[in-house]
Order: structure tokens, then C-alpha cells, then sequence
């Protein structure tokens, strides 16, 4: 048997509780295996030393009382019927990031230094259309001096042999 199985009634076997059959195999398998040997003596000794520990009762008064004691109580719980997908916790960051966006934006539309932000935004705007269109012209100005050679690189592309490309 594989130990797993044998670990699981060596509980049972310390507590005489399997049948004979059952008793055989385990006890079988404790002679062979160390490692369920060394955990079944380790069972043993905790339970012999825990046999030295008194038993206490438990007067019924306390268990009366311990009874007694209501169960957790129910919080009252506001619910709308068709908004129970607002609280799931995959949407909170997206809830989170939609509340820092309309603050945002109602500090950008309510804020005394609305047209300083106008100001600044429209001067980052037009800073990126002027770059934008200093890379088009040198990429129009690039184009036209490959022109000339246009013939000359596409003969050479076609002759690129890839490693693992088919050859036809």
C-alpha cells in the first residue's frame, strides 16, 4: 500500500478502531516503511502523554450557558436588485480609478486657474503637432533620397535568404 493510504489509518489503528485485515496491513507496512514507523511512534507518544492530562467535566450550567450565547448577528444589509455587480471586488480598481478621474476633472472645470490649465495644455499640444510635424518632413525628405535606390533594395530583399524559409 502506498503511504498515504497507511497514514491515514494509523489514526484509526493507534485507537483500535480497524478491523483485523486492515490491522495487518498497516501494521505490515510499519515494519517496512521508516518514515510511517517514525510518524505512527510519534502518534503514540503524543497520545500517552497527552493520557496523563485529567479529563475535566463540564458542568451543565456552563454548557447551558455556552448554548445560550445567540449566534452571530445579521447586519442589516442595504441591497438594490439590480446593482449587486457594483460591490464585486473586481470591479473596485476600476471604481477607484473613475473616482479619481471625475475629481479630476471637477477640480479641472471648478478650479479658480481653469484658463492657466488651458493655456498650459493648449502650449503641450502645439509642442507635439510641431514635433510631429518635424518627423513627417524628415521622413518624406528620407524617402526621396532612398528613391533613387528603390529598385536596388527591393532586388536585394528578394534575394535575403531567412533561416528555416522555404526557397522557391
Amino acid at each position: 500500500m502506498k503511504c498515504k493510504t497507511i497514514e491515514e489509518l494509523l489514526s484509526p489503528y493507534l485507537e483500535d478502531e480497524l478491523n483485523t485485515e486492515e490491522k495487518g496491513t498497516v501494521a505490515k507496512h510499519l515494519k517496512t516503511c521508516e518514515n510511517c514507523s517514525l510518524l505512527f511512534s510519534l502518534m503514540k507518544e503524543t497520545q500517552e502523554s497527552l493520557s496523563d492530562i485529567p479529563e475535566l467535566e463540564v458542568s451543565e450550567n456552563l454548557l447551558d450557558r455556552l448554548y445560550s450565547i445567540p449566534r452571530k448577528k445579521k447586519r442589516f444589509k442595504l441591497r438594490f436588485p439590480n446593482f449587486d455587480f457594483l460591490v464585486r471586488p473586481s470591479l473596485q480598481p476600476i471604481l477607484t480609478v473613475a473616482t479619481i478621474m471625475l475629481i479630476m476633472i471637477s477640480f479641472y472645470f471648478y478650479g479658480p486657474n481653469k484658463s492657466s490649465i488651458d493655456k498650459s495644455i493648449s502650449r503641450k499640444i502645439g509642442y507635439g503637432y510641431s514635433k510631429i510635424e518635424r518627423l513627417y518632413a524628415k521622413a518624406e525628405s528620407f524617402t526621396a533620397s532612398l528613391g533613387e535606390y528603390k529598385d536596388n533594395i527591393l532586388v536585394s530583399l528578394k534575394n535575403i535568404k531567412l533561416p528555416g524559409g522555404n526557397e522557391d
